[in-house]
């Protein structure tokens, strides 16, 4: 018999995100809920994203440069599209074309934006508080003319500690930002992205920017009774083997039996995404709600995993890597990192048979 299935698969489940970005609004005490679709929304496809969220009643996009902002123009002919990553010459002609909102970060963004002659596009800032990353530091504040101040229609920050509920900087930043209010009197305010709903209102203003619980990853661990995860992951069983007592697997023989085993290798490794600090051991799949951990290290193509213990596994057939329960957020603990760059980088790659939900 036949193989049945060899492709590693990336399910992209759409009535996940729609129903997410529901539950936000709920949630959001009559602020906007406006949608980060950058990196491609987060690796879950930007099309195909926004297409769902428009049909949600969704009107304000952030994207990350103008190129993406041209594709969510194409999916959301109405909507305010703000380009976080700011303007460039590289950027003016798109920006003009699609109609975007670059957000100035520096005065020479803003020279280069009263240069380019956009009198239809209004004028965002972003401001540093104390991320220090992009934005108008308080000197260069203080150098803009009444004109300029009244001339701004959104001002955005970006909290640095956000993850931390109690840490003093969030507090630090709220205040920094606020008193913009003043010097800002006829612009809309936006600071808080997904953890906002764990810190609260006063972090709401008038935008929250959504990306992270959109996609169902969740820092807090404590919002899983209503995100649902928009990325799923599964491999194909390739081959089974017995491993005798003594011998080892893949390279380095870091995992070497220490009694009879058997085992699946299974089609994915670090070159469809999977983070290789979830070698030996670490990481682990799933199969009928049997946890098969990884042996030894992971391959570009391939894992190895021990099957003792779970029956009736045969080739051919699919296993889980993200599923509902072990979730991005999980291996991005288990791998020592986070669950935006879990999604990010499966969602790049282009070996995956690619399957959307709608």
């Amino acid at each position: 018999m036949m193989k049945t299935y060899t492709l590693p698969r990336l399910i992209i489940n759409l009535k996940n995100v729609r129903s997410n970005y529901r539950e936000l609004c709920k949630r959001s005490n009559g602020t906007t809920v406006g949608a980060v679709v950058k990196d491609d929304s987060y690796g879950c496809g930007c099309a195909d994203v926004v297409e769902a969220l428009v049909q949600e009643g969704c009107t304000t996009f952030f994207v990350d440069y103008a190129p993406c902002g041209v594709i969510v123009r194409q999916k959301a002919p109405q909507a305010d599209i703000y380009c976080l990553q700011s303007l460039g010459l590289d950027t003016l002609d798109e920006i003009k074309q699609a109609h975007l909102i670059p957000v100035l970060g520096s005065l020479e963004d803003l020279q280069i934006f009263k240069q380019a002659n956009l009198p239809d596009i209004p004028l965002a800032i972003n401001i540093e508080t104390g991320l220090n990353r992009l934005g108008f530091r308080p000197s260069d504040i203080q150098t803009l003319s009444s004109e300029d101040r009244a001339a701004v229609k959104l001002c955005l920050s970006h909290l640095a500690c956000s993850s931390y509920t109690y840490h003093p900087l969030n507090g630090q930043q709220l205040q920094r930002f606020a008193e913009m209010k003043d010097i800002f009197p006829n612009a809309k305010f936006t600071l808080g992205a997904s953890d906002a709903f764990q810190l609260g209102p006063r972090y709401y203003f008038d935008i929250i920017r959504a990306g992270a619980n959109l996609y169902g990853i969740d820092t807090f661990e404590t919002n899983r009774d209503y995100l649902k995860q928009a990325m799923h992951v599964q491999a194909a069983v390739l081959q089974i083997a017995d491993l005798p007592t003594g011998e080892s697997v893949s390279y380095g023989a870091t995992y070497k039996a220490t009694s009879p085993r058997k085992i699946a290798i299974i089609g994915i490794g670090y070159g469809d995404g999977l983070p290789r600090s979830l070698s030996n051991g670490k990481g682990k799949v799933f199969y009928e709600g049997h946890e098969i951990p990884i042996l030894g290290r992971i391959c570009m193509d391939n894992i190895i995993c021990d099957i003792t213990d779970v029956p009736n596994l045969q080739t051919g057939v699919l296993v889980d890597v993200l599923n509902d329960t072990y979730t991005a957020d999980d291996m991005g603990i288990d791998a020592g990192t986070i669950g935006y760059e879990i999604i990010s980088t499966f969602g790049k790659n282009k070996r995956f048979k690619r399957i959307v939900i709608r």
